[in-house]
């Protein structure tokens, strides 16, 4: 006799997400970009349907190595005996790539994969539970399953959701507290500025940090940037200058210029006296084991970056990435309106610093909004809304700067002031320009916007030395009665 059949018994199919993961892959087909949006809290055990999850950990391996992620890269890669109905593996992925309708929605498609397989693990444990509740084993008591299953739980909310992992205040803390304990005994835990005045503005560089570097075109940032990284390198920090303006080439005699002493215009002309080409022999002997190293790239994504980034970081160690600059990066998600854009490459710059534990400086091209405000009867002095994307950039940003020479800017303005007529005694707008820019020669003012840890605000003098194309400390160089830069 067949035993007592009861409706409880019977247990609901399962949800799943596969139109989610179907969507998901097939944007990843059509735009490998979109890999990024979603890889750092979506892994393959999340997919419910296992050709799914390994289709995901095959794109995902092609795009991180720089390789086309198309059906017709990735078919060497799928089973070939395997149908999904009545169509093979192969056939299957081009019909996903073929159906793909937008990309944008790749973040909200792994979220809700994420979350279904959370149901599915919830469903799990409720299973289990039920199961230890009725059979409780000799070794177990009501308090030990509740507190298993709390364990669990906890590890279901936080394991693939970036949003959902907390920790307690009491148990960070004393984490903090060691780790700050042991970085400040240990001189490799920061990273020092190449003037002292920028230190004491900034603080030292700290790994997973995202610095922006703002200044006008002709302003020094690759300037500032190259001498920074031959400093850092000069003291065993492995350093790395992301070139996407100049060429490597072009770089690389920058920062001999700026080492030796010697005019770079001398050095591209190689017009060199004795004297000259013997100092510049000895930069180049003295830096052959130097830790620092010169990228260029063409036409550059923020993918491309996270590649050479994530390839130099496991190959060479790196401390330190200066980016040159985030106006030249192609913009990810090219449908989607610039701010958002823009926001996504500063953020994806961000999260890149902090998985890797590299301190990244992102160089920021000023725009010409200066110029209406000193028309208008403002002062030049870069303020944040100057920057390529706007004050919004700030809330990516660990420290943020402005690199100000107010020197090429007098130098732009004053052909174009239009003729005046003054008073006998009185001085004409271009009179007092031409007069700045004689006091201003030679002088530059790191302007500190942001600051993590610190107050923002503070504004030192340093100097540039134009001939060699580098910066130093003020020191005795100030005027006695220096009172600021508040006219400039």
């Amino acid at each position: 006799m067949n035993a007592p059949f009861h409706h409880r018994d019977i247990r609901p199919a399962l949800p799943d997400a596969i139109e989610a993961e179907q969507a998901l892959l097939g944007a990843l087909l059509v735009n490998a970009d979109a890999y990024w949006r979603v890889a750092g809290f979506l892994k393959p055990q999340h997919f419910s349907d296992k050709l799914h999850g390994k289709l995901y950990e095959t794109l995902g391996t092609l795009i991180a190595e720089g390789r086309a992620a198309t059906p017709i890269t990735v078919k060497p890669y799928l089973p070939a005996d395997q149908l999904v109905g009545e169509l093979t593996v192969f056939e299957y992925v081009v019909r996903l790539a073929s159906e793909a309708v937008t990309v944008s929605g790749a973040y909200d498609y792994a979220r809700g994969i994420v979350e279904m397989w959370a149901r599915h693990q919830l469903m799990g444990v409720a299973q289990d539970l039920d199961a230890l509740a009725r059979t409780m084993p000799i070794d177990m008591t009501p308090e030990k399953i509740i507190a298993s299953v709390a364990d669990r739980l906890t590890q279901i909310a936080q394991e693939g959701n970036e949003r959902a992992a907390s920790t307690k205040y009491g148990v960070v803390l004393p984490k903090a507290v060691d780790k700050a304990a042991q970085d400040s005994g240990n001189a490799a835990a920061r990273l020092p500025w190449f003037l002292p005045e920028i230190g004491e503005a900034l603080g030292d560089i700290r790994r997973g940090n995202l610095i922006g570097l703002m200044s006008d075109s002709g302003g020094g940032k690759t300037s500032f940037s190259l001498q920074q990284c031959r400093f850092a390198a000069g003291r065993g920090f492995k350093s790395a200058f992301f070139s996407i303006e100049v060429t490597d080439e072009e770089a690389a005699l920058q920062a001999a210029a700026q080492a030796s002493r010697i005019s770079l215009g001398r050095i591209d002309n190689f017009t060199l006296n004795t004297k000259e080409k013997s100092e510049l022999e000895a930069e180049m002997t003295s830096s052959s084991d130097l830790p620092f190293y010169i990228v260029g790239f063409g036409e550059c994504t923020l993918s491309d970056i996270r590649i050479k980034a994530e390839a130099m970081v496991k190959s060479h160690g790196l401390d330190l990435i200066i980016i040159d600059h985030a106006k030249m990066i192609t913009l990810p998600n090219p449908k989607d309106m610039f701010a958002e854009r823009i926001n996504a490459l500063y953020r994806g710059l961000k999260a890149l610093a902090k998985s890797l534990n590299v301190a990244i400086v992102i160089l920021i091209q000023r725009n010409d909004d200066w110029k209406q405000r000193w028309r208008a009867g403002s002062s030049l002095r870069p303020v944040m809304g100057d920057a390529y994307g706007g004050g919004a950039i700030k809330q990516s940003l660990d420290v943020w700067f402005s690199l100000y020479r107010p020197e090429p800017l007098y130098s732009e303005l004053i052909p174009t002031m239009p003729p005046e007529r003054a008073k006998e005694g009185e001085k004409t707008r271009r009179d007092v320009m031409v007069e700045k820019l004689a006091q201003c020669r030679g002088r530059a003012w790191v302007i500190n916007h942001k600051r993590r840890r610190g107050e923002p605000g503070r504004s030192p003098e340093i100097m540039f030395d134009g001939e060699f194309t580098m910066f130093k400390s003020a020191g005795e160089e100030l005027p006695p009665a220096f009172e600021g830069f508040e006219g400039f």
